[in-house]
């Protein structure tokens, strides 16, 4: 499990390689050629990009894609609007599978995805009313249930890249009319699909009151691993994101008291990225880090620890929308 900025994962599942986002020119309008080459070359020194999904449409997470589609020449798994930028990006549109929820999609023999409903992101305060972008609500967003089977035992994930807490989990998902459910009931759908109770590692975005969705996903699903995404899309006080330069900023728990305190309590492990290509294995075993010196040399960055550029605060620290008082 590789991760290289924003919400970028890279997973090697034997001979299959799947990646999430893959954003790597934000800010920006229109992908970067070069960077996206720069992203592929490091990931290709331990394993492929096979298959390829994209979370929800925002810059930070999917102007990249058609670019990747071009390079790979591999098939995505996206929101619609994501499909239609890469048609006029010149990808043939056989290449992409337009997602709503609810799907399942079997990657290979070993691997199964399905696609969960979700919720995007929201500030302390405002209640997401469940329509797509109209009164409060986000862009239509999915996480992604992975069940892989291995000769001695079944692993299990779920990742999404971005998600509120809250009423919002409980709030019927609407797009142009068409009721997809409500967050947590996706989630439980796509449990019970794949004939499972639990699933041992969670990938959520923290930039909004994640610990609302914790004090139920942790209990319910018996979640044993925890790793934080969404870092690093802002500019923070020592400069925008690069992938050539390492985060501008970090996850930190002290930013996130309490759900820090209730991983803590519930015996939850957290392994946090602190550079570009920080990468784990997840296996029957469990979750361990691993060395990624070579593909983190491609990007110029160091083997170990943060850097080149310097760290500063999270831009969201001052603004009391981590974690919420109503949290």
């Amino acid at each position: 499990m590789t991760w290289f900025g924003i919400t970028n994962w890279h997973y090697q599942i034997g001979d299959l390689g799947v990646m999430l986002d893959g954003e790597v020119s934000f800010p920006a309008t229109t992908p970067s050629p070069a960077m996206v080459t720069r992203a592929y070359n490091a990931l290709k020194t331990h394993g492929s990009v096979d298959v390829m999904l994209v979370g929800h449409v925002h810059p930070d997470h999917s102007v990249s894609m058609p670019e990747w589609m071009k390079q790979t020449g591999k098939h995505a798994y996206a929101p619609q609007a994501v499909c239609d930028a890469a048609v006029k990006y010149g990808v043939p549109a056989s290449q992409c599978t337009a997602i709503h929820g609810g799907e399942k999609f079997q990657l290979s023999p070993y691997v199964a995805m399905r696609v969960v409903r979700w919720v995007h992101s929201v500030s302390c305060g405002v209640f997401d009313t469940g329509t797509d972008g109209a009164n409060g609500g986000g862009p239509s967003t999915y996480g992604f249930l992975f069940t892989v089977q291995t000769k001695t035992k079944q692993l299990t994930w779920f990742v999404h890249d971005s998600g509120a807490g809250g009423a919002e989990l409980l709030t019927n998902r609407i797009e142009n009319g068409q009721d997809f459910g409500a967050p947590l009931s996706n989630l439980a759908a796509a449990m019970k699909d794949a004939k499972i109770d639990n699933f041992e590692l969670w990938v959520p975005g923290p930039e909004s009151r994640t610990v609302q969705q914790a004090r139920v996903i942790v209990p319910v699903y018996g979640v044993k691993y925890f790793i934080p995404h969404h870092i690093d899309e802002r500019a923070s006080s020592t400069g925008p994101f690069n992938l050539l330069t390492g985060p501008q900023y970090l996850y930190s728990k002290a930013d996130f008291p309490k759900l820090t305190s209730f991983l803590a309590s519930n015996n939850v492990a957290e392994f946090i990225p602190i550079n570009y290509m920080d990468a784990w294995s997840y296996d029957p075993t469990g979750v361990k880090a691993l060395d990624n010196t070579d593909a983190k040399a491609l990007l110029g960055l160091p083997a170990s620890g943060p850097g080149p550029m310097p760290l500063g605060p999270n831009p969201r620290l001052g603004t009391g929308t981590l974690e919420c008082p109503e949290d």
